[in-house]
């Protein structure tokens, strides 16, 4: 629904959709690609639209997107995009707050995982605002892991 029904999303979010939808890391392979970990049924996905209501403006706007890919037990990898023109204005670092609750209490998970790029300085600040510590190389060339313990988990 995401690249080829934008009224069909609006609709369904009860929300104005930009016509910079999606974000640019939202291509037609990615959606594949969740698509077809989510028939597997062999990882769990969660998957959040953000939706605001900059100036007051009536409708709510689609200003992003983000979630959880299951990852090694007890582990989840954090993922987030918000449209151009709602960046550096903290909704992000809300958002992964809002995220990052939500599992720890619901899921009960032991820690997240996020990869980003060291050129991506403002997703970097997402992070440790959200207090994300970096843990190393990434998974794929050029990429970094930062990571966040559950502290309050049994």
């Amino acid at each position: 629904m995401d690249l080829h029904d934008r009224a069909g999303l609006a609709t369904a979010l009860n929300a104005s959709v930009p016509g910079e939808w999606p974000p640019e890391q939202i291509t037609s392979e990615v959606i594949e690609e969740f698509l077809k970990l989510m028939r597997a049924g062999d990882r769990k996905i969660w998957s959040f639209y953000w939706l605001a209501q900059p100036d007051d403006c009536d409708p709510n706007v689609l200003i992003g997107s983000g979630g959880f890919l299951a990852s090694a037990k007890g582990s989840l990898e954090l993922g987030y995009s918000v449209l151009p023109t709602y960046q550096q204005q903290g909704y992000a670092t809300e958002a992964v707050r809002s995220m990052v609750e939500w599992a720890f209490s619901a899921l009960r998970i032991d820690h997240i995982i996020a990869y980003t790029y060291p050129h991506l300085i403002a997703s970097i600040r997402v992070l440790e605002k959200n207090g994300f510590t970096f843990a190393g190389n990434g998974p794929e060339e050029g990429t970094i892991t930062y990571e966040l313990r559950n502290r309050h988990k049994n």
